[in-house]
């Protein structure tokens, strides 16, 4: 389910270029995994599945100098192509030109989000 309204706001508050670059990154995860549910949350125009929000699948994040393919638990997932960058307990980030130049390796990023989207990490680590 997409709320247009909130999602057009929000796209609208971005620079033009910025603007640009959301809308392919979020064209690129809805060809990617049809049917996700996308709203804005947390700022960021933000994707999951079955309407599980507590556990976010994927956000696309926008700043006035840069927008990124935010992984909520991109710690959880193979990345063989070396995209997903960062050091926090779980979220992981891809850079707008690594995300577009690399649309596969995204996809199976998200293929993966959905499949381990209620994992954790083992505490006992």
């Amino acid at each position: 389910m997409t709320e247009v309204t909130s999602i057009d706001a929000w796209l609208d508050k971005l620079p033009e270029d910025r603007r640009q670059e959301a809308t392919a990154l979020a064209d690129q995860v809805r060809a990617s995994r049809p049917g996700l549910d996308e709203a804005v949350k947390w700022g960021r125009l933000t994707f999951t599945a079955d309407d599980n929000w507590h556990h976010w699948l994927c956000a696309v994040a926008a700043t006035k100098r840069a927008v990124n393919l935010t992984f909520h638990k991109g710690v959880l997932l193979d990345d063989p192509a070396g995209l997903l960058e960062g050091s926090g307990q779980y979220i992981r980030t891809v850079p707008y030109a690594r995300a577009t130049a690399e649309p596969d390796a995204v996809a199976a990023l998200i293929t993966q989000a959905v499949s381990r989207q209620t994992e954790m990490l083992d505490e006992k680590d």
